[in-house]
């Protein structure tokens, strides 16, 4: 895969409410070793969507990683939608469940019933329930960089279902505005090297525990300086008191250029897991960076 001439992070978030969430955070990075550097907000789903459309304006080549998942275990899309279903199978109904809700909530898709039964919303785990790993959950957990929440689970504080799932909207949405101008990685392998903005599932965990941070989170700059330089980064040194959420998208922008390097090709092992199984690439999605 081509390499990049800029790298965004973005933590995300999949709450109702607020519109304008904290927990939203969007960092950039250029070629180089430049520090990254945050995209002042404050930042909605609809705002980020429409930030995107209005970068593909330019002729960059641009990596944007998003933590949130674009897919979920193949076993239960292919119980959900047939053996044939791919990633678009799953974006398409998520989004004509939900089209009615701003913002790219997406809770008429988990109300449904006919997809309710596979994720955990609310109050203890129910006696049988079962929350299937994807293949990139399993191989991040097994590499040392962290486990994973499952994209079933959508009840407490972090609530990345409810994440993933607006995610797909916003997909959906980009893939609707932008075409070819905009390609989803891995699952669109064909269109990456053609598109100038390339999305791809990110897990900021991964970034500090390469850097030997590990499982707690950044929250002062010299934690933050540590990984950075662990990236390849120069010392971030804006003094503006910063968030977890900032910490985890700065981290994210300066990891995926890390990753990719400085050569006209990014590193294949990166954009062609030898690991990646064909139901990963076409319908769970991949965490970029996650190798085996």
């Amino acid at each position: 895969m081509r390499n990049f001439d800029q790298f965004i992070g973005i933590d995300w978030s999949g709450a109702k409410t607020p519109v304008f969430n904290k927990a939203i955070s969007v960092s950039l990075a250029y070629q180089g070793s430049a520090p990254p550097s945050l995209v002042a907000g404050p930042w909605s789903r609809q705002k980020v969507a429409d930030w995107i459309i209005n970068l593909s304006k330019n002729q960059k080549r641009i990596l944007i990683g998003v933590d949130c998942n674009f897919g979920y275990a193949a076993t239960t899309i292919q119980k959900q939608f047939g053996t044939q279903a791919t990633h678009k199978d799953l974006w398409d109904t998520v989004e004509s469940a939900c089209h009615n809700e701003p913002n790219f909530f997406a809770q008429k898709f988990w109300d449904n019933l006919a997809y309710a039964p596979d994720f955990w919303v609310s109050g203890k785990m129910r006696d049988g329930f079962e929350m299937p790993r994807r293949q990139t959950e399993i191989i991040c957990y097994e590499s040392g960089f962290g486990k994973p929440e499952s994209p079933f689970k959508l009840i407490g504080a972090k609530q990345v279902g409810k994440g993933g799932l607006s995610g797909m909207r916003m997909a959906h949405y980009l893939k609707k505005m932008l075409g070819h101008k905009i390609a989803f990685w891995p699952f669109e392998m064909e269109l990456v090297n053609k598109a100038n903005i390339v999305v791809t599932e990110i897990y900021p965990r991964q970034f500090l525990m390469r850097s030997g941070h590990g499982m707690t989170k950044i929250r002062d700059l010299a934690d933050l300086n540590q990984t950075l330089r662990f990236l390849d980064a120069k010392p971030y040194s804006n003094a503006t008191l910063l968030s977890d959420h900032d910490t985890d998208s700065l981290a994210s922008a300066a990891g995926l250029r890390y990753l990719c390097g400085s050569l006209e090709n990014i590193p294949k092992d990166i954009s062609h897991p030898p690991i990646m199984s064909y139901n990963a690439q076409h319908l769970e999605g991949w965490i970029f960076g996650v190798t085996g």
